[in-house]
């Protein structure tokens, strides 16, 4: 036989020790699952040979036998994931799922638009912008969806409070008028009262 015929055959262990119960006790001292449980390979027949709890403890104390740390998955892409979405990013038609209405609820739409005005004109009425009239007033317009945003309830609270302005003044000066006109009267039916009683003295 030559040494060409020879194959170089690698050493194996004559006995593989089964650690198996001991991983299993271990698992079960140290609270963990066993995959969390880490064996010195060095160390097997001193391990094999711990077949109690007090045991295993002994060994875990002195490092043979090793709790793995808690694998921590980080966050940090799926932050970057929802502040990209934030902006619009990854929104486009070829990632929606389901109608416009299941992704964003009209009524959900409705209860926002809605208690947003609520809220204004709750405002308002807290400062003393608008009296409890317009209030109830607006209230009612703004369930009747007369107003499809906040920019336009407060549009329609700056007319109506010059509109009310404007016709307060007119009332103002209406009131004016009708004094002048009443004291203009009173002045010439005393001058015509001065004459008539100057004719009847000459006569």
């Amino acid at each position: 036989m030559t040494e060409r015929s020879l194959k170089v055959l690698p050493l194996l262990p004559a006995r593989l020790a089964n650690l198996r119960s001991q991983k299993r006790l271990a698992a079960s001292v140290l609270g963990v699952g066993e995959r969390k449980v880490w064996l010195d390979p060095n160390e097997t027949s001193e391990i094999a040979q711990a077949t109690s709890r007090h045991a295993i403890k002994k060994l875990y104390k002195n490092g043979t036998i090793v709790k793995k740390p808690v694998t921590m998955h980080s966050r940090a892409s799926a932050r970057a994931f929802a502040e990209a979405k934030k902006g619009g990013r990854h929104m486009g038609h070829g990632k929606r799922k389901g109608t416009a209405n299941a992704r964003m609820p009209t009524e959900v739409l409705w209860m926002r638009r809605l208690r947003v005005l609520r809220r204004q004109l709750a405002k308002y009425r807290a400062s003393g912008k608008i009296d409890r009239h317009l209030y109830h007033a607006l209230y009612k317009a703004s369930k009747g969806n007369t107003f499809k945003h906040k920019r336009a309830l407060i549009e329609h609270v700056i007319e109506a409070k010059a509109e009310a302005a404007r016709q307060k003044n007119l009332r103002e000066e209406n009131k004016a008028r009708r004094l002048r006109n009443k004291a203009a009267r009173q002045r010439r039916q005393g001058r015509l009262s001065e004459k008539r009683q100057l004719v009847e003295s000459v006569e």
